[in-house]
Order: structure tokens, then C-alpha cells, then sequence
């Protein structure tokens, strides 16, 4: 990859990154502060380390708030009441920064 679509790509990311967060902020406000409480979660525990699984990720709790709201719900209606287990359930697939660190120890130790 050329300097020039490492410095375009990170642009990118950060434009949908805004778009999706703006998106976000059109939730209302206990919605928006759920959203803000998982990604907080998200980022806490290690998360997700791909752009495109960080997308994917929080892309679906910003769709699934946006239909609890248009349905009158509750967020533990959609989340369940342990929300941690619930945001656990959506990275359990994606590969964590705490994966690479261990990889990397593992790789370095012959």
C-alpha cells in the first residue's frame, strides 16, 4: 500500500467515523448515552482492533437503538439486562487487540 492510500484511507475512515457518530447523536438522549456506555465498553475491553469490524460493530448498535426507539423500547428490552454480555455477543467473532497482544508475545518467543 503507497503512502498516498494509507494517508486517503485514514481519511476515509475518519469521515465515516464522523458520519456514524453524527448518525449516533440524532439518538435520543438516553438511546444516545447507551450507545456512548457500550462503546466506552467496546473500546475498554479491548474491542475490536479492524476498521471493519469496528464499523460493522457500531453500525448495528446505532441500527438496533434507532428501531428500539422508532418501537418505543426500552434499551435492556433489546439488550437484555446484562448489556456487557450483550456488546460481549457482538465481538465474540472479531479478533481484539488483547488476540494480537497475545499473538504477538507468542510469535516473539521462540
Amino acid at each position: 500500500m503507497s503512502i498516498f492510500e494509507k494517508i486517503f484511507g485514514v481519511f476515509s475512515e475518519k469521515k465515516e467515523w464522523r458520519e456514524m457518530e453524527n448518525r449516533a447523536k440524532t439518538l435520543p438522549e438516553d438511546y444516545y448515552n447507551a450507545y456512548k456506555a457500550m462503546q466506552k465498553y467496546l473500546w475498554n475491553t479491548g474491542g475490536v482492533m479492524d476498521w471493519q469490524e469496528t464499523k460493522f460493530v457500531f453500525h448495528h448498535i446505532i441500527d438496533l437503538l434507532e428501531e428500539a426507539a422508532a418501537d418505543g423500547k426500552q434499551v435492556k428490552e433489546v439488550t437484555g439486562n446484562d448489556v456487557a454480555a450483550f456488546c460481549d455477543d457482538l465481538v465474540i467473532d472479531a479478533k481484539s487487540w488483547v488476540d494480537k497482544q497475545r499473538q504477538e508475545l507468542n510469535d516473539s518467543i521462540k
